[in-house]
């Protein structure tokens, strides 16, 4: 939702006043980088992997949590917001390629085949093909 900022995104998604169409992938992207603004790494991925999943559980969708994706994306985001110091605005003009294409960047890490396993959207899987930064 372009009306909500970082932390209207994070209590949306606490509080259930979120609906499945209310939170596409900038957002998810906002949500993640909020989260690592307010927590270390560790802390952050642990709020924002079990704020989505009980969003997708919420919505009926759990089949489109992927637990890899989010955690390796959480690595990318968090290196990314550390090397743009600003806001928001200033990190989406930084980093575009983390609205084009996402997955994109991770395979750099995750080879299509790993990543797209049963296993991988279960549980964080360690990648196959470079090191998460």
């Amino acid at each position: 939702m372009a009306d909500l900022d970082g932390r209207g995104l994070l209590a949306g998604l606490a509080d259930g006043s979120l609906g499945a169409g209310q939170f596409g992938h900038r957002d998810h992207v906002r949500a993640a980088w909020q989260c690592l603004r307010e927590d270390p790494l560790p802390q952050a991925t642990h709020r924002f992997s079990g704020l989505l999943r009980d969003f997708v559980k919420r919505v009926g969708a759990e089949d489109k949590y992927h637990h890899t994706l989010t955690l390796a994306l959480m690595h990318l985001i968090d290196v990314r917001r550390r090397e743009t110091p600003g806001d928001w605005d200033d990190f989406v003009r930084a980093y575009p390629e983390l609205f084009r294409d996402a997955r994109k960047l991770v395979e750099q890490h995750y080879a299509p085949d790993l990543l797209d396993s049963a296993e991988a959207r279960r549980a964080f899987v360690e990648p196959n093909r470079a090191p998460l930064p």
